[in-house]
C-alpha cells in the first residue's frame, strides 16, 4: 500500500509541476502561483490518500467565486 501512495503522490506533484512550469512559460507565474503550488504539492505529499487529497482541493477550489483581475 505504502509503494502505490508514494507513486500516487510522486505522479500528481511531476502532474502539478509539469503544469506549474507550463504557466510560467506562458507568462502566468506570479508569487501566488507560487504559493497555491508549494502548498497542493506539500499537501499531496504529506496525505496518506494523495489522490483523495487532490479530490479535496479540487472540490474546495471549485465551490470558491471566481475572480477576475479586476476584483482580485
Amino acid at each position: 500500500m505504502t509503494t502505490a501512495v508514494n507513486a500516487d503522490a510522486a505522479r500528481i506533484i511531476g502532474q502539478l509541476q509539469q503544469g506549474h512550469t507550463a504557466m510560467n512559460a506562458a507568462g502566468l507565474g506570479s508569487p501566488a502561483l507560487d504559493d497555491v503550488n508549494n502548498l497542493l504539492t506539500k499537501m499531496i505529499a504529506e496525505a496518506p490518500d494523495p489522490k483523495f487529497r487532490l479530490h479535496e482541493s479540487v472540490e474546495l477550489l471549485a465551490r470558491e467565486p471566481r475572480k477576475t483581475a479586476k476584483s482580485a
